[in-house]
């Protein structure tokens, strides 16, 4: 049962289902000063571009689109000393929803910290997210990126959402449910749904020794689970073949086990992410209809059986994983 009521001012003014992407990294940053500047892509390379780039597009076929990331402050000022003054394409101020927290404001980007800096920015960042960001925005569909929202997907069970999880690495956090509470997150909630170093007894147990996996949490609490980058496609399948036991090898196994779609390139990925967000919300994002393209639909990583695509690392390849039943 959602813990929200659908009547809000954002749910009557579209006619469209409410996509809310979360993401620790920075998809956009301030156009200019003020609550009511616009917000610009951060040019980089990679997901965070192609995602940025996404959002965009999404955005001017008329879907209902809206991004939840943390005030990076000082990197937002950085962005603006270092960028050009041109034209780039915007989205409005009132489509990004910036996490508040004195830990966001004076740090660098998540790629640029140590791993005990960033699981305090991700813990953080989903406490707003899960405190302040849902209820707000109330969406109907959660897309998040990378482990730094591992917890997200598991609330969003909790509450009926539909949630997309997409990690473009192995990277993680793990500590236990009893240090994610003291950051204001209520995980009793929604800690059946996580994933534990080893298998829990019960809450009460669980909670002080047993530290929950953020990126495999991530992937087995989400309805589909997504792998962004070529590179990484073939390092996970190469995995699934020599470690088959391994905690991710079985996770992901058990969910190739009803089927998965690879794209390969960045028009496919972009296609298929549409199309997986129509068939998860049961209704069309876009005002104009998306071409289907044909997807690899095998039992193993497709990209190990594709010849005939370029080996080198796609921004948009992506391996989809439905969430097993």
């Amino acid at each position: 049962m959602k813990r929200y009521r659908k009547d809000s001012i954002l749910s009557c003014v579209s006619a469209h289902s409410l996509i809310l992407i979360v993401t620790p990294e920075v998809f956009f940053s301030p156009a200019g000063s003020g609550k009511n500047a616009d917000y610009m892509p951060v040019k980089s390379n990679g997901v965070t571009e192609f995602s940025a780039d996404l959002i965009i597009d999404l955005l001017k076929q008329g879907a209902d689109v809206h991004v939840t990331q943390p005030d990076y402050r000082t990197v937002f000022s950085d962005i603006s000393r270092n960028t050009p003054n041109i034209a780039f394409r915007k989205i409005q101020g009132s489509r990004v929803h910036l996490t508040e927290d004195r830990v966001f404001f004076y740090t660098s980007c998540p790629e640029s910290n140590c791993q005990w800096q960033n699981i305090r920015i991700s813990l953080a960042f989903q406490r707003e997210v899960i405190n302040h960001i849902l209820p707000q925005v109330q969406p109907d569909l959660i897309h998040c990126h990378g482990w730094m929202t591992g917890l997200i997907p598991a609330m969003a069970r909790r509450l009926e959402i539909p949630c997309i999880f997409t990690f473009q690495n192995l990277e993680t956090g793990k500590i236990p449910l009893s240090e994610i509470e003291d950051m204001g997150i209520d995980a009793a909630a929604f800690w059946q749904h996580l994933y534990f170093a080893s298998f829990p007894a019960n809450y009460e147990e669980t909670r002080e020794t047993n530290p929950a996996d953020f990126l495999l949490s991530g992937i087995l609490a989400a309805d589909y689970a997504g792998i962004a980058g070529h590179n990484l496609l073939v390092k996970i399948g190469e995995n699934l073949v020599r470690f088959p036991k391994a905690p991710l090898g079985k996770l992901l196994s058990e969910k190739l086990a009803v089927g998965c779609h690879a794209a390969t390139d960045y028009l496919a990925a972009r296609v298929h992410t549409i199309d997986l967000y129509e068939r998860l919300l049961k209704r069309r994002v876009t005002k104009t209809k998306v071409k289907k393209s044909k997807f690899i639909d095998e039992s193993m990583p497709a990209d190990i059986k594709s010849d005939n695509t370029d080996k080198k690392d796609h921004a948009g390849a992506q391996l989809l994983i439905p969430q097993a039943v």
